[in-house]
């Protein structure tokens, strides 16, 4: 079971309130929702969307057919109603003729609203009408409105009088329960118990805290703000400092200071604002302090399209910073990933005293969906305690070792100086120039890349026919991948799939039947090229038989790359 629900308009009138209030009447009826948002870059006008995919288990992806269109403007009633299925429906805030659209509602969103008192409340309108539609139980969303109102007694009347007339005109017009679901698809109110409707962004932002995230700073910047702001509202609840530096140069470097402090520590950013931070990146590699920063792609070069998504950053993260250092490169392909993912980020970070980059982006951070309530494991510190530190006759920060990696002493906790210093150094920390010291040094950070590749687990893949063609892919462009084979492979296996999390440093992949063996090796990656291709052909000395991008910045679509994909099992 499933159905698609688009809310379209102009900036500004309220869309992502009824979405929201629309998901989480979902989530409250026990059922899954992926919403994913279209966004121009304006605050006012244009034509923007929420699409709300529906369904009776969890889902990932966006699709390109809708069963409910609600548009609260002209324009997009025009731009969107063509892509309404045959037995759709649509409701729309002006009247429209029965010849110019047949599947319209015979009522006004906007008159309900105005006989409501509050000509704003067509946002809630918007909600009921699809809700109505759903048949789903009305106590629900009677009582989201009153969370979302209930602070003001006016506001919390003209909604709940926009929800009454709404239901009444739903009846009145036959449509309730036009698109109803299966008997025993809806569970009533106890069924969110134990999940959660969250956006990407958020998730990011809960999985640092789950990671032990206690500092950071960033600059705003689309599509990664989210997260700092999600942080900024958490900060007296849970111990996290969020400070929003003057620019990004100023964020990185603070992260540094942190971290060197003993916080754990990250920012966020998206590619023109890390772009900024790269001699910062470099910082961290030679005083060896670990950092989590996300980049929250989005398509270049330099502004771009600033609300829409992409995977274009790949290489700015693997190259970031001058001079060689260990890094790790992960890219988390779902919501619920991404909380699991960040937390990893920052244990690793510690752990390797690295750098670890979280590649996110726009339609991940933006979009909004039912995710199970995650475990929050403790935090294992990887720093010296104060007893162990001060037990020590000596203390050198960058001691030489086997692994490359050295005993962390956090300063202040022990009678040692923990030196550290931006130019080459001996292991006490102090500034050397001598070349065997140099080379000591330089030598060490070569051994903790080993370290860190050593380390490097091997992909999710599935185990058809190994000589198969291997669809490859990351990030979000993996869900709607998965969705495509599935339909691909009905029936009889035509592909097998990996699916890469962590991008860097990736491990022999030879080890994988699949790639070892694959008869084409076909790449899906939101960009225009030169991205994972390059790290397969740089790392696995393997280069891909065909690769599918994307040039306009918005999402892949499941029905998209059914097609697509399918046209490449006829090339040999």
């Amino acid at each position: 079971m499933e159905f698609n629900i688009r809310i379209t308009g102009a900036a500004g009138q309220g869309m992502q309130t009824a979405a929201d209030l629309l998901g989480r009447s979902l989530l409250r009826s026990g059922l899954h929702v992926y919403v994913h948002q279209d966004i121009e870059s304006r605050i006012r006008g244009g034509i923007n969307f929420s699409q709300l995919r529906c369904s009776d288990r969890p889902v990932h992806a966006p699709v390109e057919r809708v069963d409910l269109l609600v548009s609260l403007s002209p324009e997009s009633l025009r731009a969107h109603a063509p892509a309404v299925n045959a037995g759709g429906m649509i409701f729309a805030t002006s009247a429209v003729e029965p010849a110019d659209c047949p599947r319209c509602a015979p009522f006004v969103l906007s008159e309900l609203a105005r006989k409501a008192g509050n000509d704003k409340t067509v946002s809630t309108v918007a909600a009921a009408v699809a809700a109505c539609a759903l048949d789903l139980p009305a106590e629900i969303l009677d009582t989201l409105v009153d969370e979302r109102f209930g602070s003001s007694e006016k506001l919390l009347d003209v909604n709940r009088r926009a929800v009454q007339l709404t239901r009444e005109a739903m009846l009145e017009a036959g449509l309730t329960g036009r698109l109803s679901l299966p008997g025993g698809s809806v569970s009533g109110t106890g069924a969110s118990t134990d999940r959660l409707f969250v956006s990407g962004a958020a998730s990011v932002a809960l999985g640092a805290l789950a990671g032990g995230c206690t500092f950071m700073a960033a600059y705003p910047m689309s599509p990664a703000t989210g997260i700092m702001t999600t942080l900024s509202e958490l900060t007296h609840d849970c111990g996290v400092w969020v400070e929003q530096a003057e620019d990004e140069i100023a964020a990185i470097n603070m992260v540094a200071g942190a971290s060197y402090a003993g916080a754990r520590s990250m920012t966020a950013s998206s590619g023109g604002g890390f772009a900024l931070m790269t001699e910062g990146v470099s910082l961290l590699g030679m005083i060896e302090c670990p950092a989590v920063i996300v980049i929250a792609q989005r398509p270049g070069p330099a502004t771009g399209l600033p609300t829409r998504t992409a995977q274009g950053d790949l290489r700015l993260a693997l190259n970031a910073g001058h001079g060689r250092f260990a890094r790790v490169i992960l890219a988390p392909r779902t919501v619920s990933e991404a909380y699991a993912l960040t937390a990893r980020a920052f244990d690793l970070a510690e752990r390797y005293q690295i750098p670890v980059f979280v590649l996110t982006d726009q339609i991940l951070q933006d979009c909004q969906t039912i995710i199970d309530r995650p475990d929050v494991p403790p935090v294992t510190r990887h720093v010296l305690t104060p007893e162990q530190a001060a037990a020590l006759p000596f203390y050198e920060r960058y001691a030489q070792t086997g692994d490359g990696i050295s005993p962390m002493a956090l300063p202040g906790q022990s009678r040692h100086v923990v030196c550290v210093d931006s130019d080459e150094h001996d292991p006490a920390g102090h500034l050397i120039e001598d070349a065997a010291g140099s080379a000591a040094m330089a030598a060490k950070r070569l051994r903790r890349i080993a370290t860190v590749d050593a380390a490097a687990p091997l992909p999710e893949c599935t185990s058809h026919d190994p000589a198969l063609p291997l669809v490859v892919s990351w990030g979000t462009t993996a869900p709607v991948v998965v969705e495509a084979l599935d339909a691909l492979n009905a029936g009889s296996p035509r592909f097998n799939h990996l699916q890469v999390t962590q991008l860097w440093p990736l491990p022999d992949l030879r080890a994988i039947p699949a790639f070892a063996a694959c008869s084409r090796l076909i790449l899906v990656e939101h960009s225009v090229g030169d991205g994972l291709d390059g790290v397969l052909a740089q790392t696995q000395l393997r280069g891909v038989d065909a690769f599918i991008g994307k040039l306009d910045g918005r999402p892949f679509t499941v029905e998209e790359l059914t097609a697509r994909i399918g046209k490449e099992d006829h090339h040999g």
